[in-house]
């Protein structure tokens, strides 16, 4: 009975070795680095994707925003074009209607001269008549005693000297004699004088009569044409006030089109920002994983050939020159020629070598302690992610990639995450 216990227990223990046995066999097979959990570095790519979209419906709204904003200023300045011919056209208008008065006033006047001209040429007509009679009526007397003086002259003239008691009475008879004849010429000369003169007052008042009608003529054909003018100016206001209310309400939609895109850009922007913002979030953790503990030591170098060492963007508030909102500029723009080379300020390594639709291509190098720098709007990438870098090291050339209105580098400076001044890390060419 014993032997059969003993039999029965070995099954059990050889099966108890043998898992033991296989166990640790098995426990030498598999790798050591495979029972350790890995820390997996972050992989951006996947929210830069996102974010490339996002930029890419933003860039598609901004596009429409340009020709909405086009649109609208196009509707705008139609607007008040229409608005400005109005204006004129009722001017126009009120002038028309002043010379239209006026024009009217100058008729009334003229129908009044017309009566006075036409009322003294009655009197003077009638007057010159009168006179014409009267110098008739004095001629025929002057004649008729002329006549009978001539007829009968030696023996009145006889009788005037015969009667006169001296030679000096003979002569005054003689001057009495000779001054009625004369007395009847100058009261004939008188007489035709004034019918001379009523004569020529006559043809006064028929030429004022007859530039009077001349002119009310003139006056009267000019009216027609100025109440044709009028017409027409009414006319023209009621078509540009008819248009006025459609460029109104034209210019009303494009305006609230405009504003509807801006209200989506700006909904755009603060959607990309945000991504943007988790993205540098998560790369700071990352870059705070990654970072060298202690600084490479050395004073940074200038980023581009020291031939190029003018800023013209500082570290500083500005006016974006693309968008034209105020921004905080986080480094200085050095123009440089396309292509020139960009250098590592400083040695370290390449955290960041991609992509950025502000940025363009740009890179991102950690030197150490918390310090890093970054080179944007670059034409071509020369290092990538990881990469070990020396100063000078060429590392990428100039362009105008991203956010840019020529070709430059943008060199930013941070410490510990934080943009900081750049000049208080390089000196200036």
């Amino acid at each position: 009975m014993k032997l059969n216990k003993k039999r029965s227990v070995r099954p059990h223990v050889k099966a108890g070795i043998l898992f033991l046995i296989v166990g640790l066999l098995a426990s030498y097979a598999i790798p050591k680095w495979s029972l350790i959990i890995p820390v997996t570095a972050y992989d951006a790519a996947a929210d830069r994707q996102a974010v490339k979209i996002m930029e890419e419906e933003l860039a598609a709204l901004r596009g429409s925003s340009a020709i909405a904003q086009q649109d609208y200023e196009n509707a705008l300045s139609a607007y008040r074009k229409t608005e400005a011919d109005i204006a004129a056209a009722q001017a126009l208008k009120i002038s028309l209607d002043k010379e239209i008065t006026a024009l009217e006033s100058e008729i009334d006047k003229t129908n009044e001269l017309l009566n006075v001209y036409n009322t003294q040429l009655t009197i003077y007509e009638a007057a010159v008549v009168e006179k014409e009679q009267e110098i008739d009526e004095r001629y025929d007397v002057f004649i008729q005693r002329l006549r009978i003086n001539y007829e009968d002259s030696f023996t009145s003239y006889l009788e005037i000297m015969l009667s006169s008691d001296s030679f000096s009475d003979l002569l005054y008879r003689v001057d009495i004699i000779a001054s009625l004849l004369e007395y009847d010429k100058r009261v004939l000369r008188a007489l035709d004088q004034s019918r001379q003169d009523l004569t020529a007052l006559k043809n006064d008042y028929q030429s004022l009569q007859y530039s009077a009608q001349q002119t009310l003529q003139k006056l009267s054909a000019d009216m027609p044409v100025l109440e044709e003018k009028r017409k027409q100016n009414e006319e023209l206001i009621a078509q540009l006030e008819a248009d006025f209310l459609k460029l109104r309400d034209d210019k009303d939609a494009s305006e609230a089109q405009k504003k509807k895109l801006e209200d989506q850009i700006a909904a755009k922007q603060k959607q990309v920002a945000a991504a943007e913002a988790e993205i540098e979030k998560k790369i700071k953790e990352e870059e705070e994983r990654q970072r060298i503990a202690n600084y490479v030591g050395g004073t940074l170098g200038w980023p581009v050939d020291i031939q190029y060492g003018t800023i013209t963007s500082g570290f500083s508030n500005r006016i974006n020159p693309i968008y034209g909102y105020r921004e905080y500029h986080n480094g200085i723009d050095i123009p440089v020629p396309y292509g020139s080379a960009i250098y590592a300020a400083n040695a370290g390594t390449v955290l960041v070598a991609e992509y950025h639709y502000s940025y363009g291509y740009y890179v991102v190098i950690d030197h150490g302690g918390g310090i890093s720098t970054l080179y944007g709007h670059n034409s071509k990438l020369l290092v990538s992610a990881g990469d070990t870098v020396t100063k000078g090291q060429q590392i990428a050339k100039a362009g105008s990639t991203g956010d840019s209105t020529g070709n430059h580098c943008h060199f930013t400076v941070r410490e510990n995450g934080a943009a900081v001044n750049p000049l208080n890390y390089v000196n200036q060419p």
